[in-house]
């Protein structure tokens, strides 16, 4: 899927994770369209053409000065997104995004407790 603007994580398991960014446009200036809400998992040792897993998709765009952050617990922290010169929080298509999220990789699953 295409992707611009968006937020590559090396994972723990040697995994891959896109998230954020827009389908198509710029960064800054309010140019970003279409935002890319699911996120996708690259799995290198995957065979040509099952390498790309698509993820549970979120509801909020972030895109233009997203981040995204592995942290200690193997966790993914989501973060942000800021297309504008300035905060604008209300009449723009995308406005300034302040939350924050947590991704959970499969990795992060129960079953894998013992590992």
């Amino acid at each position: 899927m295409a992707r611009v603007m968006g937020d590559m994580i090396l994972l723990p398991d040697g995994n891959v994770l896109l998230i954020n960014g827009a389908w198509s446009g710029s960064a800054g200036w309010e140019q970003g369209r279409e935002p890319v809400l699911t996120p996708v998992l690259y799995r290198p040792d995957n065979g040509i053409g099952s390498r790309f897993e698509t993820q549970n998709p979120t509801t909020i765009p972030r895109m233009y000065h997203s981040t995204a952050a592995l942290v200690r617990d193997g966790r993914v922290l989501v973060s942000v997104s800021n297309p504008h010169a300035f905060y604008n929080f209300t009449g723009v298509l995308f406005p300034t995004e302040l939350s924050l999220e947590a991704f959970s990789p499969a990795y992060m699953d129960a079953k894998f407790d013992s590992l």
